[in-house]
């Protein structure tokens, strides 16, 4: 018995002069480059978490904001909510070909996209596609649409379906934020509904966490049966540009203290989260073209330098863009 204590006691001795790695070590984001970017996010977490400190936030209001496409998920050739719904508008139009004069057919069957406007409010907005290729539908309808589109539609150039080409590093990150008590938050132009299907395996983060652009729904009973069934409206405002805290403040109650985002319609967002007492805010710049694309990278860099945000070169700071099944 004695002999059993000392052994125990010689094992515990030895364990404790082991080096200790800090729970916000480098290596919890190995699949980013050593370089300033990975030292602010990490030096930023551990002043959060450290509870003797100046910088320490309670957990409950350690919120973290992601945008999705471009920021999370692959945003090129097209955005991949706008590309589903093109596919669904074009089915449309085979069962109903004489609307394919009328717009927005008309230009999703041209292939005209400078028909469309980039301003949520206006009449011809890209997102009225998704009202148009959507409308009717039930929840179940919908979902049976998703699930049939993340099989069969490829990527040209990967070669696999858009809900798998996430950026590792950035899950990564939402994993390594979740690991220090942060509620990480999908706010995304996109349908909720859309990411919500894909987004826990993807990029793990839970339904009720994923903030959108809300197409209006009514519960309709159809005989014994009851379902959603989607209109021709968006539940307002839509969740881009300005819209973005908008819905943050009414879903989360909370300001993000840390966000990313990777264009100008998330400006409004970073621009909230400043707003926090302790903050954060990082663009995902698009600069590498052998490894994935490279678009608005200057506008990018300077909005970072002109507004005090960081910005995340996927040249310099991933070490990988996609999961490692996934090759260029």
């Amino acid at each position: 018995m004695r002999y059993g204590v000392l052994k125990v006691g010689v094992l515990l001795f030895f364990l404790l002069l082991l080096p200790v790695q800090s729970p916000g070590g480098q290596g919890d984001l190995d699949l980013w480059r050593d370089g300033t970017v990975k030292t602010v996010i990490i030096d930023f977490v551990e002043n959060i978490i450290n509870e003797s400190g100046p910088g320490y936030v309670p957990p409950e209001d350690r919120i973290a904001t992601f945008d999705m496409d471009g920021t999370i998920l692959v945003e090129k050739p097209q955005y991949v909510v706008f590309d589903f719904a093109e596919r669904e508008l074009l089915k449309r139009l085979e069962k109903e070909p004489s609307l394919k004069t009328v717009q927005p057919y008309k230009a999703v069957l041209e292939k005209d996209m400078a028909y469309f406007s980039h301003d949520p409010a206006a009449i011809n907005s890209l997102y009225t596609i998704l009202l148009y290729a959507t409308d009717g539908y039930t929840d179940a309808e919908y979902s049976d649409a998703l699930a049939a589109y993340f099989t069969q539609v490829k990527d040209a150039r990967f070669g696999t379906s858009y809900n798998t080409l996430v950026y590792a590093p950035v899950v990564q990150l939402i994993d390594y934020l979740k690991a220090h008590q942060f509620t990480v938050y999908i706010c995304s132009g996109s349908d909720p509904q859309f990411t919500r299907g894909f987004a826990l395996k993807a990029a793990h983060v839970s339904p009720e966490h994923v903030i959108g652009t809300t197409v209006l729904t009514k519960w309709v009973r159809n005989g014994k049966r009851a379902d959603f069934v989607r209109q021709h409206a968006f539940v307002k405002p839509i969740n881009d540009k300005e819209g973005k805290p908008v819905n943050i403040r009414n879903t989360i109650g909370r300001v993000p203290l840390f966000a990313v985002g990777n264009s100008g319609g998330d400006y409004h967002m970073l621009e909230y989260s400043k707003t926090a007492a302790r903050s954060i805010q990082l663009i995902v710049n698009h600069d590498d073209p052998d490894r994935e694309y490279q678009y608005k990278d200057e506008a990018m860099r300077a909005m970072c330098e002109e507004n005090g945000w960081h910005e995340i070169s996927m040249k310099q700071d991933f070490k990988v863009i996609f999961a490692e099944e996934v090759s260029p």
